[in-house]
């Protein structure tokens, strides 16, 4: 299988609860150009000074409404806090 990332010359790594954290450290740490996570997940990196938001360009929530009526508000917001406000 080939991945979107080898054409746009870029590494995507997918950030998900109930994967081993020490490999997410591992990835984020070797650097990524996109991120793709749950709420939890990623704000849990963010936190842990894994996930860098320095340089963050864009934050995509697909689906939100579904995230927000299943309970993930308090994560939505976390990770809203932990980005940098003009984006």
């Amino acid at each position: 299988m080939v991945c979107l990332g080898e054409f746009l010359n870029c590494n995507i790594y997918c950030c998900t609860g109930g994967t081993s954290i020490a490999v997410d450290k591992k990835n984020l740490r070797d650097g990524v150009h996109i991120v793709v996570g749950t709420p939890g997940r990623v704000n849990d990196m963010m936190k842990r000074g894994f996930l860098k938001t320095e340089h963050l360009k864009m934050m995509i929530f697909d689906e939100a409404d579904e995230m927000l009526s299943r309970g993930f508000e308090e994560q939505i917001r976390d990770v809203f806090s932990l980005i940098p406000s003009d984006i």
